[in-house]
């Protein structure tokens, strides 16, 4: 170790077949071919390669060892890779997955079922809302179910996830390698980042239509169509989806981009110059961070506008609620965005970053937008409330309704029953010694039928 070795040569280890131990670590090794290991392959237990890059290395190299059982990697995958049958490998987590899971916490199995549960409800619940509303403007209705949509894909994402986890449990290291560099993975890297793109454009989007009514009305600038909207939504979804398909298609031989990990989310965190970190931080530091900026500048823009407009009055219940959802819009986008963006700097910065940060920004931070939208966008908003409010008074009227009919229909039963006589044809007993019998259930529906007609 740290002898400032660069290469093997072929036969350095014939002399010593024997060697059950060998450290390699922290040496500026460019390749380890398997010539120069053979001689060792029958007697070798334990190997060191920590902070050696083995991407060049041949992926059966482990294979011809019979007897290892302990390996020291630099990086995680590489015991997936390379050895994925050895009793230890270290590192033995990437903070995402485990040699055993692919979400190696149970916190992080928890958290991913219930953030995709809750994404996916509100957003259901969003969108079966806004398509079920008649006195709805019909230009923020286009732009929240297109928000709506985006979102839920989030929620499908995380719900994808948590299944793939089920898949793999307790089996993870045998099919990691399989698993991240398949085009099922990089769809699912593609899914999130599609869902992630078109909600910051759509937000962008949303903060400048506003602005531009709320501010700067006097400058001609008048509210869009429905078409123009709806052609709006169109070449955002566009946009969104070539962002996310371009890295699959440039680097197709390579699916490196988004199986950098089991989350198949292409942050470069952990690895920050791993194939296509120029455009992950594109896409992060460039795209993501212009609309995070353009989102707080408009919103902030907005609120001082209207308070300016308003500080001659007292401020109003309503302008109280409003002042808090334009606070509570730019400060989930900050949530979301603000520490994705500083951990990217930092990484980039090559400032050591702990492996566990990159599963709770996938799972807790990434989806907070998702997760909160529907609730800034619609239930928080004052039509929804009364929608919902005439909503559960109908159910309670209707509930109310069926009792009091059932109980109507139980009480002229009881009272028919007890005043009908039943007459039998042909030899009779006196009605002094006539016993009633039951009436039949046929009898009982004919006599409410014909209660009923008068």
């Amino acid at each position: 170790m740290y002898n400032r070795i660069t290469t093997i040569p072929s036969k350095l280890f014939n002399p010593i077949g024997n060697l059950s131990v060998l450290l390699l670590g922290y040496n500026p090794i460019e390749n380890l071919p398997a010539a120069s290991l053979s001689s060792l392959k029958t007697n070798l237990k334990s190997l060191g390669v920590e902070g050696i890059d083995m991407d060049s290395v041949e992926k059966n190299l482990f294979n011809i060892f019979t007897k290892l059982q302990f390996v020291y990697f630099k990086k995680f995958h590489y015991c997936t890779t390379y050895a994925p049958n050895v009793k230890v490998c270290s590192p033995a987590t990437d903070g995402v997955s485990s040699l055993s899971h692919l979400l190696g916490k149970p916190l992080l199995r928890i958290a991913v079922w219930s953030i995709s549960c809750v994404t996916c409800l509100g957003n259901v619940l969003v969108l079966w809302g806004r398509l079920t509303a008649k006195d709805e403007n019909r230009v923020l209705g286009i732009i929240i179910r297109n928000l709506a949509v985006s979102d839920l894909l989030m929620g499908l994402y995380l719900f994808i996830i948590g299944l793939e986890d089920i898949r793999f449990r307790n089996n993870y290291n045998q099919e990691a390698n399989a698993w991240i560099s398949s085009w099922s993975c990089t769809f699912l890297g593609m899914l999130a980042m599609i869902s992630s793109e078109v909600s910051v454009l759509i937000l962008s989007f949303m903060s400048v239509e506003r602005f531009m009514l709320i501010a700067a009305p006097l400058k001609g600038h008048r509210a869009i169509t429905s078409h123009t909207a709806a052609y709006s939504m169109i070449v955002v979804w566009v946009i969104g989806i070539t962002l996310a398909l371009l890295p699959a298609i440039h680097w197709r031989s390579s699916t490196r981009f988004y199986g950098l990990n089991g989350m198949c989310f292409p942050l470069h965190i952990d690895d920050p110059f791993l194939v296509g970190w120029e455009y992950s931080a594109f896409i992060f530091l460039g795209v993501n961070l212009l609309g995070l900026v353009t989102i707080g500048y408009v919103y902030t823009g907005m609120f001082v506008s209207i308070w300016r407009t308003r500080h001659a009055t007292p401020l109003s219940v309503v302008d109280s609620e409003f002042a808090l959802r334009f606070f509570l819009i730019v400060l989930t986008d900050s949530v979301c965005w603000a520490p994705i963006i500083v951990l990217k700097i930092l990484a980039l910065a090559e400032y050591p970053v702990a492996p566990d940060l990159h599963a709770w920004v996938v799972i807790f931070i990434l989806p907070v937008n998702s997760a909160v939208n529907p609730l800034l966008y619609t239930f928080t908003t004052p039509k929804f409330r009364e929608r919902l409010a005439e909503g559960w008074l109908e159910r309670v009227r209707s509930i109310t309704s069926r009792k009091q009919s059932r109980s109507d229909f139980q009480t002229s039963s009881s009272y028919n029953n007890r005043n009908v006589t039943i007459s039998m044809p042909g030899s009779m007993k006196m009605p002094s010694e006539e016993k009633i019998s039951k009436p039949s259930l046929n009898e009982i529906l004919l006599i409410n039928i014909m209660s009923k007609e008068k």
